[in-house]
């Protein structure tokens, strides 16, 4: 892994954009809106390389036209399973990308899409996951086309990432999911101590 800074880039109400940089390069992952994107590359003097998508939810997709059109080279990476009609270059689990100067392993996770994939960046001293709306802080993302056999596979898959993983969802879902497992666990003193 290149040196690298992984920063938030807030979009909606409730939708987190990761974009991966270093000093001059970036690489975004599910960019549903552009107009914070192009802000955060604006103020940060960045040329955007590419674009990773878990998943072809509006949400998380909506922003990549208008990146496109700014950024004429820009790679969109993503499942060749994807609704979503502007993938350039697809993956499948196993297959690594390097973008951005660093190598991004692909897991198909399905569950909440059929078409939905996580990125992994790792080296020897930490391991980052983009997981998009597989899972959550406090749950995993609801079941659009998927079934629950498959979600709970792909959370399975996850499991098996190294404890210290460093977790990027695409959603702050946490106090809404709390209440939710709170609401049928009352008495869990760790969802209580979380909340």
């Amino acid at each position: 892994m290149a040196h690298c800074t992984i920063s938030t880039i807030s979009a909606f109400r409730d939708n987190y954009i990761w974009c991966i940089h270093d000093d001059s390069t970036a690489v975004i992952v599910d960019p549903g809106d552009a107009t914070p994107v192009l802000r955060f590359l604006e103020d940060n003097n960045l040329d955007l390389e590419a674009a990773l998508v878990t998943h072809h939810h509006p949400d998380h997709v909506g922003g990549i036209q208008t990146l496109g059109t700014n950024f004429p080279n820009l790679r969109v990476i993503g499942s060749p399973e994807s609704r979503f009609g502007g993938i350039k270059e697809q993956v499948r689990e196993g297959d690594s990308v390097i973008a951005g100067g660093n190598s991004f392993s692909v897991i198909d996770v399905p569950g909440h899409t059929l078409d939905h994939i996580a990125f992994v960046l790792s080296n020897e001293e930490s391991t980052h996951l983009f997981c998009g709306d597989t899972l959550f802080s406090a749950g995993c993302g609801r079941l659009f086309e998927g079934t629950a056999k498959q979600m709970h596979d792909s959370l399975r898959k996850l499991q098996n990432l190294p404890a210290e993983t460093q977790i990027y969802c695409a959603h702050e879902y946490t106090l809404s999911n709390l209440d939710f497992a709170l609401s049928l666990m009352p008495n869990n003193k760790d969802l209580q101590d979380y909340h």
